[in-house]
């Protein structure tokens, strides 16, 4: 884990000077120039579709600029391919694993440099050398399993054990903890803090303030393109740092339910499904937001996935509005006003080599279809009208490949909404989006809630989120039912209380 220094003193670890890059007609970067030290923390913060992804993709060879220079430890280069930025100590993670599922995780870990023994490979030694690298990183993770097998934040894993290198010189982490428990969490922060002890750079790209403020010494705030300020990160108040960012003051905040909730409209009871979860009973309410937190792999987001009927092998019961449902497959619940918004958009949640109109008609192709034929013009007004209300950036006729993540998240959620369910299942909905997106995404469910009548259940590892959308916080231990708090009575602490140590707390039904 340590970094090869050759810069000479004084140097930036690296510098990118009047970076600009264009897609057609849109100027994703213009003339952004900052640099970063060697064995520094530089967060890298602005709201999707600033131009993040963008600049790292020119800096790691996945693009190449329209203009401008990228410097490293003082040298001008021009990476053709993230393999060849690798050889020269530049890697990247990006907030989507990119893995083999297929490979193990040793096999995943060592790709490119597979140990051999004469013409054969030495699997002994690449499981040994995979064992000891994710022992050093603190990742307790098998090396045999496949990658397939695993969860995101495990996954996520995977991939930083792979970037790390020795020699590695930059290190760049994008949303690295968006899938992680404040545990897990924790155990990256440890990590990162040693490879910038050991002399390496790290970029660390993320919209959590909590995070940034632990870790960065210096943040850079990037703004349609344009680079806006990098400061000491002691010297840029949050306020100040959000304002660059979106260019107005945003809060995430809880909004008082003035409302009154209707009867059940979810009813769970009994649970179970084998070797997963056990147990699990709970109601939902017409107009009601529940939040079901706890460490990643309690089984929150599996009872999510039985409600919406992928496990048919789940036992219990299901009601709808009152009528018992047998949660055989998703299209028996998506047929009942039940919809399901998984945490990996991109893999379940969109289809992004199709434009936006077709992924928000893709469920609703029989209300829109005559004669089994499309009625494109019913097809047009109704990812209009979605896109109006969700304030989805990008005209319909855009491929969902070419948006930001935010909001290609909106495009997720439209999908559904133009059905007008009746239950609403969210798994982390702003998983890896901007605070200011996050907070339409807010004001979006209060008002799916409050006004139109849906009930939603949401899966979340973001507390401060589930403190201030839901009405009601499940805790899930192990795969029970830890404590149901109201919003009232939950702090992040009790809350990670009856996640860690099966507690319920006093007063909680």
């Amino acid at each position: 884990m340590t970094a090869e220094v050759t810069a000479s003193a004084g140097v930036p670890r690296l510098s990118v000077q009047g970076i600009s890059k264009s897609f057609e007609a849109i100027h994703a970067l213009r003339d952004v120039s900052f640099d970063l030290a060697p064995g520094e923390i530089h967060a890298l913060v602005g709201e999707n579709g600033a131009g993040k992804s963008t600049l790292v993709g020119v800096i790691t060879g996945l693009l190449q600029a329209d203009h401008g220079h990228v410097l490293l430890n003082g040298t001008d280069v021009r990476f053709h391919n993230p393999l060849e930025a690798r050889t020269k100590g530049v890697a990247a993670v990006f907030q989507d694993p990119n893995l083999f599922p297929h490979l193990s995780i040793a096999e995943n870990i060592v790709t490119g440099a597979y140990p051999r023994k004469g013409p054969l490979l030495d699997l002994a030694a690449m499981r040994g050398l995979a064992r000891t690298k994710l022992e050093q990183l603190g990742f307790d993770l098998d090396p045999d399993r496949l990658v397939a097998e695993l969860t995101v934040a495990e996954a996520q894993f995977v991939e930083i054990a792979r970037a790390v290198e020795p020699g590695l010189q930059l290190l760049i982490l994008d949303e690295p903890t968006s899938a992680l428990t404040p545990s897990e969490a924790g155990r990256l922060y440890t990590m990162v803090e040693a490879l910038k002890a050991a002399g390496t750079t790290v970029v660390w790209i993320s919209h959590r303030m909590d995070e940034i403020r632990r870790l960065a010494d210096t943040i850079t705030v990037l703004r349609d393109g344009q680079h806006v300020v990098t400061a000491p990160a002691s010297e840029l108040g949050d306020d100040d740092m959000i304002k660059a960012m979106v260019g107005r003051s945003v809060a995430l905040q809880r909004v008082p339910r003035t409302e009154e909730l209707g009867p059940v409209r979810l009813r769970v009871r009994d649970l179970n499904l084998a070797g997963t979860f056990a147990d699990i009973s709970f109601d939902v309410a017409e107009g009601e937001i529940v939040a079901i937190a706890g460490l990643v792999g309690s089984g929150r987001s599996e009872i999510q996935q039985a409600v919406f009927g992928l496990s048919p092998e789940v036992t219990g019961t299901i009601e709808v509005d009152g009528e018992a449902v047998r949660p055989d497959s998703p299209a028996v619940m998506a047929r009942k006003g039940v919809v399901y918004l998984p945490e990996d958009r991109d893999a379940e949640g969109i289809i992004s080599s199709m434009s936006i109109t077709a992924n928000i008609a893709l469920p609703s192709i029989r209300s829109l279809s005559k004669a089994g034929f499309m009625a494109p013009r019913k097809e047009r007004a109704l990812a209009a009208g979605q896109r109006e209300a969700l304030s989805i950036k990008g005209e319909i006729s855009a491929l969902v490949s070419s948006l930001s993540g935010g909001n290609r998240q909106k495009v997720a959620l439209a999908r559904w909404l133009a059905t007008n369910p009746r239950v609403l299942l969210l798994d982390e909905p702003t998983h890896g989006i901007d605070v200011g997106t996050k907070v339409q995404v807010h004001d979006m469910m209060r008002r799916l809630a409050r006004q139109q009548r849906m009930a939603i259940l949401m899966v979340s590892s973001d507390l401060p989120e589930v403190l201030a959308v839901s009405d009601r916080v499940l805790v899930i231990r192990r795969g029970r039912l830890a404590a149901t708090i109201d919003i009232e009575d939950a702090t992040q602490e009790n809350i990670m209380a009856a996640a860690t140590a099966g507690r319920v707390e006093e007063g909680t039904k």
